[in-house]
């Protein structure tokens, strides 16, 4: 558990911050147990951003937006297109599962998921779970999930914006309602020359990496809805987008292409007693490099993916589910040669959810059987008390897992890996307790969480071979607190966003690379009658640069959106990104001849307008 200097210290942070706001909370309902309940029925930490939240801040994309969540840490590798992590709780990046419309999106390649490519017009909201859910979800919900739902196309819009380094992007939504059937469309597209990303040593000559590193994502989405209580309701869901980033690279590719696509077909149906879901998605990751003659890899995941979800209400406050998944992933069309290129995964969970009004509880148990990894079984355990009006206590307690990726067990003649296919996937407990206070106007949200993480897989340099080999030797401990809270004062809305994260290697007690232990997010929302203006400021405390042995120091960047309805239908928006120019390190790069470091540079600060019609 915690220990009480870390505790003590998390406090003292808490109590130091006054204010944050909240929408109407009884009013949000989330589907982190895979059907719709209430927010405040749910026993996990969670933080819903739905599309008024995106459209009020302006932000250019969906890294932006997680960025500001309690627990999140993000670190770019420059600006848009760039390589991204995202820390949940301090959890390595592969830690948490990310999935767009139920379809996972991770390379299965490396194991990880390209957030930069998501286009944030495509979105109509992201569930941020936090915690073990590798019962609900199975493989990589070690830290949590993001559930991201595509557009719904409530209304028609078109839309328009420019901004710094020649950025412009365009995209619209068509809805069409006829009796049972609802088709919403969107597209859109999105370019920057962008800028140089990377520092540059000043004792060596101009090169091809002396340039800007621009960036551009053409996308498309369809949801189509028909049904009726008797035959049930059929949904898909299906979006689709391709682009280019450019980068630095002293040698070989400077360049990629991707080209990603999600497909997803659902039908559902209820009774008074019984509900059920079946639905059956595609999924296709693909990052070609592209720039050299030499240096055309393409890394390509494809996913297929059956499942079918049932329920019994048994009464008004108890529900009982089951759940069957069967998962294909291909990394066949990638360049790299594997001596396995495919693997399936079957698994089933039961649970029982309770709900009085006054108790809440859930126990999920979850059997994942992977080829070649075997099987892995889960679980979560949850209660929650509703101790006074106000006042409510939830409690955690989950297993989770992360299986190895292809590459780590069955890469072939890779220049810079070796494969371990005895290899074992990562294993994680988790505990939490949350606490949360209402009143009319106001809302408070603790939660102090410690996750154990064994057999961390890690990247071991054996030099006779000049590669790295994966191998499960590490031991991880992610312990903090996550605070929430929400006011209205004085005709203003008012959010904060506070945390504070040991990530450590449990051998040596150091701090992870690149995750602050002190984070914080406030928001001001203020509207007058055609007028709203939002300030937000992003405090990030020191963090370790481990192989550069370097502490980077902390920063603080003012971000500032307003947007002016002009007449009905009709406004003008505007974005100013880090306000007063803020020149910080988010990571370093490499070094220069005389020892000095090169970073990653942020963006600075950039000014955006446009304009939004909705019909």
């Amino acid at each position: 558990m915690l220990n009480k200097s870390a505790l003590s210290v998390a406090i003292t942070a808490a109590l130091s911050f006054s204010v944050f706001a909240s929408d109407n909370i009884e009013h949000i309902t989330v589907t982190a147990n895979k059907f719709e309940q209430p927010l405040d029925d749910a026993l996990s930490a969670i933080t819903v951003i739905n599309r008024t939240t995106i459209e009020q801040s302006n932000v250019r994309d969906v890294v932006s937006l997680l960025d500001s969540v309690a627990g999140v840490q993000v670190v770019r590798n420059g600006g848009f297109g760039q390589t991204v992590s995202l820390y949940l709780r301090g959890n390595d990046a592969k830690h948490t599962l990310v999935l767009m419309d139920g379809v996972r999106i991770t390379d299965a390649n490396s194991g990880s998921a390209s957030l930069t490519n998501i286009p944030l017009n495509s979105i109509e909201r992201i569930e941020v779970i936090r915690g073990a859910k590798a019962a609900m979800y199975g493989s990589d919900a070690i830290a949590g999930v993001i559930n991201i739902v595509s557009r719904e196309g409530n209304y028609n819009v078109l839309a328009a914006t420019t901004g710094s380094h020649n950025y412009s992007n365009v995209e619209g939504v068509a809805t069409l309602k006829h009796n049972a059937l609802t088709i919403s469309t969107n597209v859109g597209y999105e370019h920057t020359d962008g800028y140089d990303v990377i520092e540059k040593d000043p004792a060596k000559p101009i090169g091809k990496d002396h340039d800007t590193d621009g960036y551009y994502n053409a996308n498309a989405g369809v949801n189509i809805k028909y049904g009726d209580v008797e035959s049930g309701l059929f949904n898909l869901r299906s979006q689709y987008s391709e682009g280019e980033g450019e980068y630095d690279n002293a040698w070989g590719s400077d360049e990629y292409r991707f080209e990603n696509y999600t497909h997803n077909l659902t039908w559902q149906r209820r009774t008074d007693k019984f509900s059920q879901k079946a639905s059956y998605s595609l999924g296709k990751e693909q990052n070609k490099q592209q720039g050299s003659p030499n240096d055309n890899n393409a890394y390509v995941t494809k996913r297929s993916q059956f499942e079918y979800l049932s329920q019994f209400h048994f009464n008004d406050a108890l529900l009982f589910s089951g759940n069957l998944t069967l998962l294909n992933e291909d990394v066949s069309a990638s360049s790299a040669t594997f001596s396995q290129t495919e693997r399936d995964n079957q698994s089933l969970s039961l649970g029982a959810f309770f709900n009085d009004q006054n108790w809440l509880a859930e126990v999920v148990l979850r059997s994942d059987d992977y080829d070649f990894h075997g099987r892995a079984n889960t679980y979560t355990l949850a209660v929650g008390k509703q101790l006074t009006e106000q006042l409510s206590v939830k409690v955690n307690h989950g297993t989770a897992f992360r299986a190895p990726s292809l590459t780590n067990a069955f890469t072939v003649d890779n220049p810079y890996y070796l494969p371990n296919p005895a290899i074992k996937p990562e294993e994680a407990t988790n505990n939490e307790v949350i606490l949360t206070y209402s009143e009319s106007n106001w809302r408070v949200q603790t939660a102090l969480y410690d996750n154990r993480v064994t057999d961390k897989i890690v990247n071991q340099y054996l030099p006779e071979r000049r590669k790295y080999i994966p191998g499960n030797v590490d031991r991880a401990n992610f312990e903090g607190i996550d605070l929430s809270v929400g006011v209205d004062a004085f005709d203003i809305e008012h959010s904060l966003e506070a945390s504070y994260t040991k990530a450590e290697d449990a051998k040596t007690g150091t701090q992870f690379s690149r995750r602050a232990k002190r984070t914080l997010s406030y928001r001001a929302y203020k509207q007058w009658e055609n007028l709203d203006v939002t300030l937000h400021v992003q405090y990030r405390g020191e963090r370790e640069e481990a192989w550069a042995q370097a502490r980077l120091p902390s920063y603080t960047v003012f971000n500032l959106a307003a947007n002016y309805q002009l007449f009905d239908g009709l406004k003008l928006t505007a974005r100013v990104e880090n306000l007063t120019d803020k020149q910080y390190t988010n990571a370093i790069a490499g070094k220069a001849q005389d020892g000095s470091l090169l970073g990653y540079k942020p963006l600075g600060r950039q000014a955006y307008v446009g304009v939004n019609y909705q019909f």
